[in-house]
């Protein structure tokens, strides 16, 4: 009986919200961190990194209204159909978390090429992590096309 009672409050310990939680300071530089992997992986075309940050069901819709999911997004970057030619700049980043989910919003300017055609510029954009396991997942990723200076 006692090792039922054990396991039974191991595994309220383990589904309750606060169990583990990273402190607030901690998860926003883990999202930094994972901010700065995101843009840092998509310069160098880096797969392997970025199947690990974004979650399977991921999907993003660009600037410009399209819409990949994340198999079409890495496909695209690892055949060298979509590069990104330049450091991507980031300004006005704001993060805003709801329990194991952070909102990131901010604007952005990259330079991009799909299939030889050019696209980035200026954006603003909005992107979702779940935490998940102990770490954070990106579930969605959006950006508006934006005139510079607004």
């Amino acid at each position: 009986m006692t090792r039922c009672a054990l396991a039974f409050a191991a595994m309220v310990a383990v589904a309750s919200p606060g169990f583990a939680q990273p402190s607030a300071a901690q998860a926003e530089k883990e999202i930094r961190a994972a901010e700065h992997l995101w843009n840092e992986a998509r310069v160098k075309a880096d797969v392997a990194a970025l199947d690990r940050l974004l979650a399977d069901g991921w999907t993003v819709t660009h600037g410009g209204g399209t819409m990949d999911t994340k198999a079409q997004y890495l496909a695209d970057l690892k055949s060298g159909d979509r590069k990104f030619s330049a450091d991507v700049k980031e300004d006005q980043v704001t993060i805003r978390f709801f329990g194991d989910t952070a909102v990131v919003a901010g604007l952005s300017d990259s330079k991009v090429t799909f299939k030889g055609q050019v696209q980035g510029g200026p954006l603003r954009f909005t992107r979702v992590y779940v935490r998940r396991d102990g770490r954070w997942q990106m579930v969605v990723s959006h950006a508006t096309s934006r005139r510079p200076g607004t």
